[in-house]
């Protein structure tokens, strides 16, 4: 009380104009500050607590209202301008539908019966209803069923009747049915199964229904058109998941089998990438080209026929599974993927910086103990051949004294047969070569074909060491800079570096040679092109040759077996200049042959081995722009 009175004196005196103060009273005056701080604290957070409360729901209101704004704006663009709805179909705008529910099925179904209704090229939606029964109920019913046959078998045996075979199979199947519940070796659902068909008048509605009722029927599959309630039959082949008829079947696991939907999509793998979309019936083809006799594929397309488009697309659904590409680029093509998702770019050309040494050792096997002396047996056998085409043509005795001036060469670089190791060693370049052919008398004629790669303006190109490594998970040569002399050899050094690479480790791999028919104009480089597609299957290599000019591609006696080594072949749309020479190839009906005539931009004829499919190319946004390098 001592305190109140004292603090009542202390107020007084305050409002009094009397400022004498003591300490106790001091103290005093604080503590009535700090308490009126803290009831005005406390007052403007309950304050700001009301105006932030305020605020959000406000924004929950606006929210709201733009979501229904938004949806009511979904709604009327989805919508159809009208319904009419008629005892037996309905009419949405200017299409009829008419939905049918099976009610009827036979004693035995194979698998994949419904594979026609699901290839069927018209326009129509299926709907499954599925729903598990208790063991138990299904239990009574068919012992109750089991009771009932039994039953008519007795009374036909006490009339004096002839054994019904009918009613023996019948018995038969409920029994092994209560066996297997009881075993758990299968369960029991209710079924639904109801086909919705459009078309655009009523006599192409009439044909299809006829059309159904043949492709049903021959199976003793019943069905029936869902009168007075065409409403609710649509809605149950809508994405609602609601069923107002209630027509259904009661079977097993094993029987419901044979009704899984996705049986008739061809050329769908267990994994592996999504290539495109099969317009015959809109399945997907999931494709495993390492799940055929060989991985390699064709490319044929004339100009402005999407196919860079379409094998970009696989490069980059390949990517993702850790598959190593390497691309040989005539046109530059493939840079902007390179710098999209990462990767090496390769210009591979005089004013290049990049560098490949035709006289590099090829890598050792993993599988296999290598010597040093093989590794420079193969060496010297690779650049007889590369000799052959940079020199044109040699004769016999050239190709024997260039083996004895290689081996000379390497000598002195002290790699020899006798050796057991090259750890360390410096291998010779073009200009190496050349100096020992210089100190050989017969060699004048060589020396003068090979002095335009060491001294003139070829002379950059083969004079230093290889300075490049393949091991981005993207590569790309670009050889659109290289002149029309040098593209032949070049090719066949950069494909010869690839195989070495591919050879000394196991990896899945994709080499794409675009342009393909650059290589076959000449004789060794189709040879080794030809040589490369046999072996690749071998060591997880796929080659993907592309090409626009189809005679010229067959002006090589390799090109057919290049072709028929390749499982997998993708025909764009073709002039009238090529289509017959590739329907001689490929056998081509006249309708495949007409469909390449005319086919829209982005639809392939796809060969599959022994499988046709016309195929439309579907890419995501993302892979759209990372494609035409617009991110």
């Amino acid at each position: 009380m001592a305190e109140q009175e004292k603090l009542i004196e202390l107020i007084k005196r305050k409002y009094t104009g009397d400022t004498y103060f003591n300490s106790e009273e001091i103290i005093i005056e604080k503590k009535v500050e700090k308490k009126e701080e803290e009831k005005k604290i406390i007052k403007n957070k309950v304050e700001t607590k009301k105006v932030k409360k305020v605020s959000e729901s406000e924004e929950l209101r606006n929210a709201e209202e733009e979501y229904k704004s938004a949806l009511a704006y979904i709604k009327d663009m989805i919508s159809p301008a009208y319904m009419k709805i008629m005892p037996d179909k309905l009419q949405i705008n200017n299409v009829f539908a008419k939905t049918f529910f099976v009610y009827g099925y036979p004693s035995y179904l194979e698998s994949g019966w419904l594979s026609p209704i699901i290839n069927w090229d018209v326009k129509f939606d299926m709907s499954f209803f599925i729903y598990p029964i208790e063991s138990g109920f299904i239990q009574k019913y068919l012992k109750k069923r089991l009771t009932q046959l039994h039953s008519e078998r007795s009374i036909n045996a006490e009339k004096w009747l002839l054994n019904d075979p009918g009613l023996d199979a019948q018995i038969q199947d409920v029994e092994e049915l209560r066996a297997n519940l009881v075993r758990w070796d299968e369960k029991y659902f209710h079924f639904w199964l109801y086909i919705t068909i459009f078309a655009e008048n009523e006599e192409k509605l009439t044909r299809i229904w006829k059309d159904l009722e043949v492709m049903l029927g021959w199976r003793n599959v019943l069905e029936k058109p869902a009168l007075l309630r065409a409403e609710q039959g649509f809605v149950a082949t809508s994405p609602f998941a609601k069923d107002e008829i209630w027509v259904f079947r009661n079977i097993s696991t094993g029987w419901l089998s044979t009704t899984f939907p996705f049986s008739s999509a061809s050329l769908t793998h267990d994994d592996w990438i999504l290539y495109w979309i099969n317009t015959h019936n809109n399945s997907l083809i999931i494709y495993d080209r390492f799940n055929v006799e060989n991985a390699n594929m064709c490319v044929f397309a004339k100009s402005w026929g999407w196919k860079s488009f379409a094998v970009k697309l696989e490069i980059l659904r390949s990517l993702m599974f850790w598959t190593d590409v390497i691309v040989i680029d005539p046109e530059n093509e493939y840079e902007p993927l390179v710098w999209q998702v990462g990767g090496t770019y390769l210009d591979v050309s005089l004013n290049s910086d990049y560098r490949i040494n035709p006289f590099d050792l090829p890598l050792p096997l993993k599988d296999k103990d290598t010597q040093s002396w093989d590794l420079l047996r193969s060496a010297v056998i690779e650049l007889i051949w590369f000799m052959r085409i940079i020199l044109w043509w040699l004769e016999a005795m050239d190709e024997s004294y260039i083996e004895k001036a290689l081996m000379i060469t390497y000598s002195l670089k002290w790699i020899t047969l006798e050796d057991d190791s090259i750890i360390w060693k410096e291998i010779p370049v073009m200009q190496d070569f050349y100096d020992v052919l210089e100190t050989i008398s017969w060699a004048e004629i060589l020396v003068k074909k090979l002095e335009k790669y060491t001294t003139w303006i070829f002379s950059g190109l083969f004079s230093r060491e290889t300075n490049i490594d393949l091991n981005e998970w993207l590569q790309v040569f670009s050889v659109r800079d290289l002149d029309e002399a040098l593209r032949p050899w070049a090719m066949y050094v950069i494909m010869n570096y690839i195989w070495n690479k591919v050879r000394s480790k196991m990896k899945k791999r994709v080499l794409v040679i675009d342009e393909a028919w650059n290589i076959m104009q000449y004789e060794d480089t189709a040879r080794f092109l030809f040589w490369l597609v046999k072996r690749a299957r071998k060591y997880w290599l796929w080659v993907t040759t592309i090409t626009q000019d189809v005679e010229d591609f067959m002006w090589s006696s390799y090109w057919k077996a290049i072709v028929t080594n390749s499982s997998t072949q993708l025909l764009l749309k073709q002039s009238t200049a090529s289509i017959d020479v590739l329907q001689d190839i490929f056998k081509l009906t006249e309708q495949e042959k007409y469909i390449l005539l005319n086919a829209s931009v982005g639809q392939w004829l796809f060969f599959a081995w022994t499988e046709h499919v016309w195929i439309q190319i579907l890419a995501s946004f993302y892979e759209q722009q990372v494609i035409d390098n617009k991110l």
